[in-house]
This record gives C-alpha cells, structure tokens and sequence, in this order.
C-alpha cells in the first residue's frame, strides 16, 4: 500500500477484512483474533457496497478501532489474503486470495429473490460461490461436516475448497462460561433471581416482527425482584428500521424494566447469563440452545418459509416447544425451565458445530496455510468478550402486592402497567414523585421523592387527596409521613430498594395491626430476605 515511509511495524502479510453490515463485521471481529500479537500481520478492514444493512457500520468499525481502507483503494492494492463473512459483493474484484465463512451458525437461510425465496441457500449457492466459471473461494470454512454434504449437492465443484473448522464464535462463548455470574452481576440479576434473555433475528418471521408485545408483557408479568428480561436484536433491524425508531418501539417495555443489549455489545455475554431463552429461528437461538438452556419459540410459526428443510435449524424449530401467547407468561417459563431436559437438543446442535474446543486451532491453520506463514506457537486463547452492557431503568411506578404470613410478608412488585387478574391480595400503587405520566402519581397510594425540600411530605398529601403516605427516602432509609398519622423513620437492610418499606406498613396499617407488631416479621423480596426497623424521626 501507498505511504510505506509512514510505516511503525513492517508487517509480512496484509490481511484484508471485507465487511457488508454490522453481522458479518461482528462475525470477522470475533475471529480475526486468531492472529493474537502476531507482528507479521497487519489487518485491515474494508467495507463493500450494495447491503440494504449497512447503516451504522462505518460507526462500528471505528468503535472497535480497525484501520479501514476505502473500497477502490482495496481493489487496486494487492493484499495475502481477504476474508470475508458474506459470499455477496463485488469480491473478485479483490486482488488476494479469499477466506469465506459463515456470518451466522451455520449454513440455514434460503436466498431470498424478488418475489419470495429460491430453492438455493445462502453461502452453500453456486449463484454466490461461483463467478466466471471459477470457484472464487480459496477456502470456504464451514462449521460441521453437515455443511460440506449439502455443498456437496448444491455447488460440487466447491468442495475441494471446503475445510471445517468449526464455529469460532461459540468456542469462545464456550470457554467464558466461567464468567457466568460476573456476567449475571453486570446485568443485574438478583441473587437467585431469573434472567430472561429474549432473542430476535430480522424478518417478518421474527419474534420482532411476529410477536412485537411480547416484550412489553414479560416485564410487566413477571415479578421484578425476581426476574431480569434482556432482549437480543439482530443488527439488521435497527440497520433497517433506524435505532431510533426500534428505541421508540421499545420505550414502554424499557421504562417498565427491560434491559437491551446492544447488537454488537454483550449478546454473547448475555446468552452465557441466561437461565431461558425465548427466541426464533435466528442463530442465536440456535446459540442458546448449544449452551444447553431451556429454550422456546416465539416466532411466527411461518419461518420454514425462509429456511432449507435440510438445515439443523429447520429441525431444531419443528422441536422446539413454542411459547403461547394466549397463556400467562410466567407459568411457561417457570415450566420450561422445571421440565427441561440438559443436552435435550444436543443432536441437533451438535450437526451445526462441530470441533467444538478446536475451533480456534483450526481456522488458524487454515489463514496461516493461506498466508504461507508458519503458525505461531502456543495455543489459540479467546479474546475476552465484552461486557454485557445495557441499561436498565428503574421503574418509576410500581405496583406491590404485599402477602402476610406467620411471622414475615412477601413482597412481589411488578411494573405500573402491568395487569394483575390472577387471585391475590390488592397492590399498591407506588409512584415516584419525577413520574413524568401524572395520572399514576394522582392513582398512587405512597408517593416516594428523594432529595426534596422542608414540607415537601405536607405538600404532596395535600395536593394529592387519595395519597394514604409519603415516602423520602435515600439509598438506605425512608421518613414515611402516614397521612392523619405519624412519621416514621424506616430502614432494613441497606440493599433493599427504600420504596418498598413504607409498603409494608401501609398494608400491615390497613389491616388494622398494631405497628409495634410488625418489626418482629421477615420482609421476603425475591430470595432476599429483611428486617424493618422504625425510630421517631430525626433527619434523612
């Protein structure tokens, strides 16, 4: 390339990424490490034209911090090798030898043409694998031995090309499993709590696209001090739609709880934390289920359509037990998780990824065969995944259904909106007083602020009419002011969310109990469980 006398590290082998969209950039992303600190190679990165999914792969490249060289500048430079994650694009224009591999678990998605789909599968068709008469591969990197029977009848003339290798991508996902519970710590997860991890690829068929409230109803019923939702998309539907429009459509479920992971940050760390997956045709699904846990379907039941029959997937969803809408949520889940079976699909997954620990080893013996350049010694280590990352919000408003027992009180807290039409005790309504939506702070029962002036409590009581308490509270106490009654100045144990105290006297109140009696019963929230504690008021 131009500009050697700028050159810091004289490299042997130019190796050049070529990119369509942010799946296939994640996919290089993610096994471009096998080089490690390797100085006889430089990596670049260039992007081709000509995806409908491209938006925000320019942002991503920089992000991860690649050397990117535009696209005629590729073409009229003469690189060692070129890998690529996609067989679309103008690539024989390019001047090295081509790597290709998958952008996803295996080889599953019929090509789609203008008016539905070909009989011909993505990255196995003679259409994409064959230009001028020649193979254009150097070497096509598959994930099973499954694959090289299927190219075998789709483009035969390609598999003196093929090599398995296995999946990359899972092998490292493999082998941060140890990291299991940091991952659960930085998603939140409480102590014995469930992580619901939901996961949609692009596509009418999609769990995204069929089943859109889905979402919004797994936070709104299940219990929030026990469970966690995270939600998975594939980059292609906000490359489509826009982030902000996917964000708009999520707002409410992300207002109400729902944590959501950035496509190219986190998804595989999520999966390694999930204790049940709700997903779709997708790979990531697929994904899931290879990490042995309890999966089910929310896709349309239409996505055959857009799969070859012959495909591990194709078979894996006519398996899959599907989550029915009609039904509530939380008995499903709780259900799939009690009855599922470990290694129950390990059959099917096991014929998308094979080599499964070898992986790493044997996609670089294939770059460094192609490279002619001896392999470097010692063994393949991943490179650390990153952090879960995604923000959580807290809701503002919530409703608590407060149970007592012999000697405690169970606490269960869902979010505002949520429709509690199953048998059990009346919630309370408690809203924080910055609740943007007012209707619920004039509904509440308990109005909680942090920070605010002298007679703020006095205040808000006489504002609000159907208001019974105040609760001020900071990060480990509450001065709750009962209207037509005392204050009280209330802490438990300093993680317990300060809301959730003066519900507990509230209710314990309203049944007509003596307050001394109260301080002598376990506070249950989740598996956690407390004590409460009251004193005259001083200051908070």
């Amino acid at each position: 390339m131009d500009g050697d006398r700028w050159v810091t590290v004289r490299a042997e082998r130019q190796v050049l990424a070529v990119v369509r969209n942010l799946a296939s950039a994640g996919r290089l992303a993610d096994v471009l490490p096998v080089f490690g600190s390797d100085p006889r190679i430089q990596t670049l990165f260039t992007t081709v034209s000509g995806s409908a999914f491209d938006d925000g792969l320019g942002e991503y490249l920089r992000k991860i911090r690649a050397r990117v060289v535009p696209w005629r500048q590729a073409v009229g430079t003469e690189f060692d090798l070129t890998v690529a994650a996609s067989p679309n694009g103008e690539l024989n224009e390019l001047r090295a030898p081509l790597l290709l591999m998958s952008h996803g678990a295996g080889h599953n998605r019929l090509l789609r043409t203008p008016n539905g789909y070909s009989s011909q599968v993505a990255g196995l068709a003679r259409s994409q694998l064959v230009r001028d008469g020649r193979v254009l591969p150097a070497a096509i990197a598959l994930s099973h031995r499954e694959q090289l029977e299927r190219l075998a009848r789709y483009c035969p003339e390609a598999v003196p090309f093929a090599v398995v290798t296995g999946d990359p991508s899972f092998d490292r996902m493999v082998a941060h499993l140890p990291r299991r519970e940091r991952y659960r710590r930085a998603l939140g997860v409480p102590p014995g709590g469930t992580l619901v991890v939901v996961s949609s690829t692009w596509g009418e068929h999609s769990l995204f696209g069929a089943a859109s409230g889905l979402l919004a109803r797994l936070v709104s019923e299940l219990p929030m001090d026990e469970y966690r939702v995270a939600v998975l998309t594939h980059p292609n539907i906000r490359a489509w739609h826009g982030g902000l429009q996917v964000d708009l459509w999520l707002s409410a479920a992300r207002a109400a709880g729902l944590t959501v992971i950035p496509p190219e940050q986190g998804w595989q760390a999520a999966l390694i934390a999930a204790d049940v997956v709700i997903g779709d045709h997708g790979s990531v699904t697929l994904y899931g289920v290879a990490l042995d846990r309890p999966t089910m379907l929310a896709s349309s039941g239409g996505e055959g359509e857009e799969l070859d029959p012959e495909s591990p997937i194709a078979e894996l969803v006519g398996r899959l037990p599907r989550l029915d809408l009609d039904r509530r949520l939380l008995e499903q889940i709780r259900g799939v998780i009690a009855t599922y079976v470990p290694g129950a699909y390990a059959d099917v997954t096991g014929r998308t990824l094979g080599q499964v620990g070898d992986s790493g080893e044997a996609f670089r013996r294939v770059v460094y065969r192609l490279i002619d350049l001896p392999v470097p010694p010692g063994p393949v280590v991943p490179s650390p995944l990153p952090e879960p990352y995604g923000e959580r919000l807290t809701p503002s408003a919530f409703l608590a259904r407060v149970r007592f027992t012999p000697g405690g009180v169970d606490i269960k807290r869902y979010p505002a909106a949520a429709r509690l039409d199953d048998a059990g005790p009346d919630p309370y309504l408690v809203v924080d007083i910055e609740e943007l939506d007012r209707r619920l702070v004039e509904s509440a029962a308990i109005i909680v602020g942090r920070g605010q002036r002298p007679g703020w409590a006095e205040d808000t009581l006489r504002r609000y009419p159907g208001c019974a308490a105040t609760a001020l509270a900071d990060d480990h106490q509450v001065l709750m002011t009962i209207r037509d009654g005392p204050e009280l100045l209330l802490s438990a144990t300093p993680d317990l969310d300060p809301a959730i105290l003066p519900c507990v006297v509230h209710a314990w109140l309203a049944m007509g109990h003596r307050l001394d009696d109260l301080f002598a019963l376990t506070i249950s929230v989740g598996f956690a469980k407390y004590r409460i504690n009251a004193t005259p008021p001083r200051s908070i």
